[in-house]
């Protein structure tokens, strides 16, 4: 009997073992195989690349290509681990261009499959062909081909059962292969890329002129009717981007393609990074359908992270986040969805602001509202505009929660309802004031006329919503947020996590206008509101702001953190759906916000407005 303290217990695995350990991490499905071979053929300078399927790829794949092709000692060499024409050395791996780098693609699937390679050099009078079955070369011969290299593997995993089990149906394998080829299709739009799945052509396109016409004709089948491109350099890094609105928007991030060098990646950073440049107009849990194309220094990147070289690595990842978010921002607030009608957004003109945080229209643009005087669409206060907010603030205020009002200070230039427009004046096509307000359905949309005939229908809360986070971003980034101070403080009372978010915030709930502070071990005494909420009712209002500011757990206000906290702060001072608006409120909330940019969707992402051509309602009721 063998002494197992004398065994040995470190062995050397067999080769054919090794190549199934490292087909594991290279090859999980048919959309594996495919990816690997196809980045091989544009590699070789190939112009047209065939791929055809059956049975979701686990019975046969079969991928053709007019590149450069190889000769017979290129041919064994390819099917050796490790072996690659892309790197010489160490330094070759920093910014590599290639995107089969790494040996292991062909010797991996080779060793899981029976595989046939066949190429042709376009020096050579014939082409050679190698028979593989499970590592091992089964035959070799000359064959006649034209230039290229063909490829074909069959029977996958034939040979490691454990990995048959974990693969899916052959409709969700063949999904798989097509998602595969189209990020390969993206971001190459001089390579003719076709799929056959059983015989049936199931993607095919042709080369494009440029990277635009061909992101368009890929997005298409995911539904992308307009796309906004975005571009920009900032930091080094060259940002460009096609962004579809975000209507489009989907639950998960499948239809987010990201690209660094041309290499689709996946990076949960920059990920939220294109989200974010989305600003409020994308939904907490939506991702955008959108394609983001990075291009960043070669020694700032590295791309030999993963075996399947889907992820990479930044040496500074921020700044590289920060210019997609920056780019794609300004980019958006450009997007054609951004209008009712016309191609252009509104810009605030500097120094316009008044003490309460709104914008006042330029002399132009109020001369574009049918010729209304500048006097006339001074900024509006929104306790002017909707019911119950009619009474000057110069006097004793009560809000919901029933708060009396130490001071108030004199409301600057108090406006009465807004007058009449005169709607068939030549008005600014992108304005929402100028259109004829037909009624409010179920008092909580409003219903204008669109100057073609067609219909907007307008949220009465998102509109005001936004309105009021416009107000109060504006006076929150000029440190000028005024407080009211209440006659009687208000006490809640509160668990320990909102204690605790107390002390980590209580320099950012200053500068948001609140005067909160502990009043005891369970409860806070709310001394002041900001001016603009002072109608709201404290108590849900501090702990919602409360909850906002605690999911960073910064006591610094920045970025989308801020925007986040405002967001809530303007939901609970806006108008809520069901409350009746008479016409002239109605003109006074349509002509603020006229007076601001995003105005199509709410700070949470929710649509402000919807739109309804005349011919969309001519051909509901047969007319067309």
């Amino acid at each position: 009997m063998t002494d197992a303290s004398t065994s040995p217990r470190i062995i050397r695995l067999p080769p054919q073992l090794i190549d199934q350990i490292a087909a594991g991490e290279v090859v999980e499905r048919a959309a594996s195989v495919v990816k690997e071979l196809c980045e091989n053929s544009i590699d070789a300078g190939a112009r047209r690349i065939d791929v055809e399927i059956t049975a979701g790829g686990r019975t046969a794949i079969r991928i053709v290509d007019d590149g450069c092709g190889m000769s017979p000692q290129d041919l064994r060499l390819a099917l050796e681990r490790h072996a690659t024409s892309k790197i010489r050395c160490a330094d070759d791996l920093w910014g590599v261009q290639t995107f089969g780098f790494r040996g292991e693609a062909l010797p991996s699937i080779a060793s899981v499959s029976r595989l046939m390679l066949q190429s042709r050099p376009a020096d050579a009078d014939e082409g050679f062909l190698l028979r593989v079955e499970a590592g091992r070369e089964m035959e070799a011969r000359a064959v006649g081909m034209p230039q290229g290299t063909q490829i074909e593997v069959r029977d996958l995993f034939f040979n490691t059962p454990a990995r048959l089990k974990f693969q899916k149906t052959e409709a969700t394998e063949t999904s798989n292969v097509s998602e595969a080829l189209l990020r390969l299709a993206v971001a190459n739009p001089d390579v003719h890329f076709r799929l056959r799945s059983n015989g049936r052509v199931a993607m095919d396109l042709p080369p494009h002129r440029d990277l635009s016409e061909r992101v368009r004709a890929a997005m298409s089948r995911r539904g992308a009717g307009v796309l906004h491109e975005a571009v920009g350099d900032e930091n080094g890094v060259c940002v460009q981007a096609f962004l579809a609105a975000p209507d489009c928007a989907s639950t998960t991030a499948r239809n987010t393609f990201l690209f660094v060098g041309r290499r689709f990646v996946r990076d949960r950073s920059l990920l939220q990074a294109v989200c974010m440049g989305y600003g409020e107009t994308m939904e907490k849990g939506r991702y955008p359908l959108a394609a983001l194309f990075l291009d960043v220094p070669g020694d700032d990147l590295d791309v030999n992270v993963h075996p399947q070289k889907l992820e990479v690595r930044f040496a500074q990842p921020q700044p590289v986040y920060a210019a997609v978010r920056h780019v794609l921002s300004s980019a958006l607030a450009r997007a054609p969805w951004m209008q009712t009608q016309g191609p252009r957004a509104y810009s605030l003109p500097p120094g316009s602001l008044s003490k309460a945080g709104m914008a006042a229209p330029s002399s132009a643009r109020s001369a574009s509202h049918g010729g209304t005087s500048p006097q006339s669409l001074q900024t509006l206060n929104f306790d002017n505009v909707f019911p119950g907010h009619s009474a000057p603030v110069s006097a004793p205020m009560v809000p919901a929660a029933a708060l009396l009002v130490a001071t108030a200070a004199a409301e600057p230039n108090p406006i009465p309802s807004a007058p009449a427009v005169a709607y068939g004046a030549a008005a600014d096509s992108g304005a929402l004031s100028p259109l004829r307000y037909i009624g409010a359905l179920s008092n909580t949309f409003l219903l204008l006329e669109a100057h073609d005939g067609g219909l907007v229908l307008v949220d009465q809360h998102a509109a005001h919503e936004r309105v009021m986070f416009e107000k109060l971003r504006s006076g929150f980034h000029e440190r000028r947020v005024a407080q009211q101070r209440l006659l009687f403080p208000i006490p809640i009372e509160v668990d320990d996590a909102a204690m605790a978010s107390l002390a980590v915030a209580g320099s950012a709930l200053e500068r948001l206008g609140f005067d909160v502070g502990a009043f005891g071990a369970q409860t806070l005494l709310v001394r002041a509101v900001p001016e603009l909420l002072v109608k709201a009712d404290p108590k849900p209002l501090v702990l919602d702001v409360l909850a906002r500011l605690a999911e960073d757990q910064a006591p610094e206000l920045v970025g989308a953190h801020a925007d986040k906290v405002l967001a809530t702060m303007a939901c609970h001072s806006a108008v809520r759906a069901g409350d009746g608006l008479d016409p002239p409120r109605v003109q006074g909330l349509l002509q603020q916000l006229d007076g601001v940019d995003w105005r199509s969707h709410c700070p949470h992402g929710r649509p402000v407005l919807i739109r309804m051509s005349l011919s969309d309602i001519e051909r509901q009721f047969g007319r067309i």
